[in-house]
């Protein structure tokens, strides 16, 4: 086991360990919406992009609460791949959020290429909810969500009582290629 790892495979029918050792969960047990499955992924991305969760175009908010420890930094991602899901070729827009902090705007602008939002949190209570809302453009929808444990020193900033850090840009300046590295 992983501890403070907890890796969701949205709309995923089983638990699964992929070839890194990283152990998917479903999350057929924790929320409502549709599961879209056998998504036509290109380039055999990872498994866990061949399934995603869908909730409907409209005022509710539809969130993800995960138990965390208190006063413990956390990496949240979430990614997202449309896939073209729904068969109307429409680019959905919607919000993402952290319980009620505005986290940030999901924009679907290639069917075939997975957007990734990170954030690293403070966790000031023993739940953290990550919500999908306000889809101004086709239905919201989630593929994966991860959270990360960090130990105490880590990504330490004087202000994240209030604030969370948000990821600008990656750059792995010691690659040998363009394969990705994972945590």
């Amino acid at each position: 086991a992983q501890p403070g790892f907890i890796s969701l495979d949205c709309g995923g029918a089983d638990d699964y360990t992929d070839g890194i050792g990283i152990q998917w969960t479903s999350d057929a047990k924790l929320v409502f919406g549709g599961q879209a499955t056998n998504l036509p992924v290109q380039n055999q991305l990872q498994k866990q992009y061949s399934t995603l969760r869908y909730f409907p175009a409209d005022t509710s908010k539809y969130c993800y609460t995960m138990n965390v420890r208190t006063r413990t930094r956390y990496l949240v991602r979430a990614s997202f791949l449309y896939g073209n899901f729904d068969n109307s070729n429409v680019y959905p827009k919607f919000d993402l959020s952290l319980g009620a902090t505005p986290w940030s705007t999901v924009i679907i602008d290639d069917a075939d290429t997975p957007v990734v939002e990170e954030a690293i949190i403070l966790a000031a209570a023993p739940t953290l909810s990550v919500c999908l809302s306000n889809a101004s453009t086709g239905q919201p929808f989630i593929s994966t969500l991860e959270l990360r444990q960090f130990n105490g020193s880590l990504y330490y900033t004087d202000y994240e009582a209030q604030f969370f850090l948000a990821l600008s840009a990656r750059i792995n300046f010691g690659a040998d290629g363009n394969k990705s590295v994972r945590y």
